[in-house]
């Protein structure tokens, strides 16, 4: 493998490593989260957060690029393997769920800074939970995308080919 293969196929992992750090980072914060006694922890926690996701996009991005690069350097096509097409079509899933999950965490966190500044609408307290809920049904699926992707990589790498 030439230098170029091996230095897209390390951006490649790069990118699967900062997929996962920001799942964990998510969980951690997340968990913190939920165990948050006031509006005051909760903003500050969606603070902390806010840096993290938007690392998103650019993982996402340096595995779109890497990918391509990977597919060039071993001359394959969407149309060579079942795997490759599944795990481009898992990945796009997972992407758009963390689309998702951006929208709905700025309103959330929108949400709470209206809350603290007590420009809250009426019904601001059953929004927050119904956008606490979809925050955390993502957070669950996502990771789970993220474990059938890695398994899909490392069968294609050990024979699926």
């Amino acid at each position: 493998m030439e230098i170029a293969g091996q230095i897209t196929l390390l951006l490649h992992f790069i990118g699967m490593g900062l997929f996962v750090a920001i799942q964990v980072a998510g969980m951690v914060v997340g968990k913190q989260y939920k165990k948050a006694q006031n509006l005051q922890e909760k903003a500050t926690l969606l603070k902390v957060m806010r840096p993290i996701g938007l690392l998103s996009p650019i993982a996402v991005l340096l595995m779109i690029i890497s990918g391509v690069g990977n597919m060039h350097t071993f001359q394959i096509t969407l149309a060579d393997f079942g795997w490759l097409q599944l795990k481009i079509v898992v990945f796009a899933i997972a992407a758009i769920i963390g689309i998702f999950i951006g929208i709905i965490s700025k309103k959330r966190g929108m949400l709470v800074g209206m809350m603290l500044q007590g420009k809250a609408p009426a019904d601001a307290e059953k929004t927050l939970r119904k956008y606490d809920g979809q925050v955390a049904l993502f957070t669950m699926i996502t990771p789970i995308l993220l474990l059938v992707i890695l398994c899909l990589s490392v069968y294609g790498r050990l024979g699926g080919q």
